[in-house]
């Protein structure tokens, strides 16, 4: 009767458990899943493991069949061990915001921190999605945090502060080729657009140093430089860059603004005609003569495309109007 008594709670006991995980991944669904019905999905039998749960979520991403590898991974959630939570709640996230579903993104991001408020890939996603949206101070302390956590990997003690205002604690950081290279070019970003170029280019060079191939890197750094006002290095980089990417307009278009900026107007000229019609490359120059201060020197180049393309150019007669005014406006000071 004993024994009888011992089996019938172990039976009881492993059914409760059983039942706890399906109410688990019951509840992981109704808060993380936002595909197609799951019958209509190829579902082959359950997962005896995390891992296996995992294995089969990648093979589905990797099959392009996103619905089925979002089922797979919050399976994976309410499995045994939950070893690699913070990492599969990451995966779930980013298939989310590959279809625009932000809400749930932001959810399970917020989620895999709670398993793991160090995980580098969710602290640099989460500082990429808050400055896309313009809200630079958030993105900011996320970038921040995942470049420590990142620290704290590598076993270094140098740790960026929230605020930055030293050069030379960027360049003692350490960095390897698993190292959040966003979350620098992200927070160098920020650093530019706050005007502080020294350290957004310290950041943008400590980058370099692992992937001195990139354009996109070198260009970053050549528009940090041209905002700084340093023409020379500007152009060295922008130059570096499209000897990398010969046809990339950005590139194209910084190379134009740096030459105008140090008053070689033709050869501006030149650089925007080998991407856009005549008239739109002088109406480019145009624009930029103003916005850099000189209207005066602005309106040949503006007169010159309206005369171009007179009745479909509309901006160059808007441009022109008010290069005119700015004129007038500086006579009468």
């Amino acid at each position: 009767m004993k024994i009888q008594s011992v089996c019938i709670a172990v039976t009881l006991m492993i059914g409760l458990l059983t039942g706890c995980a399906q109410q688990r991944r019951g509840s992981m669904m109704a808060q993380l899943y936002d595909g197609r019905p799951v019958s209509n999905l190829a579902v082959n039998g359950t997962p005896k493991t995390e891992q296996e749960a995992i294995a089969r979520g990648d093979t589905a991403m990797h099959a392009q069949q996103d619905d089925l590898a979002l089922f797979e991974y919050i399976r994976a959630l309410s499995l045994p061990a939950g070893q690699q939570r913070d990492e599969t709640l990451y995966k779930i996230g980013r298939i989310h915001q590959l279809h625009q579903r932000d809400r749930l993104s932001e959810k399970a991001y917020q989620m895999a921190l709670q398993d793991n408020p160090y995980n580098i890939d969710v602290l640099q996603q989460l500082g990429v999605n808050y400055s896309k949206k313009g809200a630079f101070d958030v993105g900011k302390r996320f970038f921040i945090r995942a470049i420590n956590a990142d620290q704290m990997r590598l076993h270094h003690h140098v740790m960026l502060s929230p605020s930055i205002n030293r050069i030379d604690t960027v360049d003692a950081l350490e960095m390897d080729q698993h190292s959040p290279i966003d979350a620098y070019m992200g927070l160098g970003i920020i650093y530019d657009v706050d005007s502080q170029h020294g350290i957004a280019q310290a950041l943008y060079k400590k980058v370099l140093h692992i992937y001195p191939q990139s354009s996109k890197l070198l260009l970053n750094i050549g528009y940090s430089y041209y905002m700084s006002g340093d023409d020379l290095e500007a152009k060295r980089a922008t130059l570096a860059a499209l000897a990398l990417d010969p046809d990339n307009s950005r590139a194209q278009n910084n190379l134009g603004l740096i030459y105008l900026s140090q008053g070689k107007i033709q050869r501006a000229l030149k650089v925007f005609m080998r991407q856009m019609e005549s008239y739109q490359a002088l109406n480019r120059v145009g624009y930029f003569l103003m916005i850099q201060g000189h209207p005066d020197k602005a309106i040949p180049y503006l007169q010159q495309a309206i005369d171009e393309k007179s009745s479909f150019y509309q901006a160059a007669h808007e441009n022109l109007e008010r290069a005119f005014a700015e004129v007038n406006a500086l006579a009468h000071r």
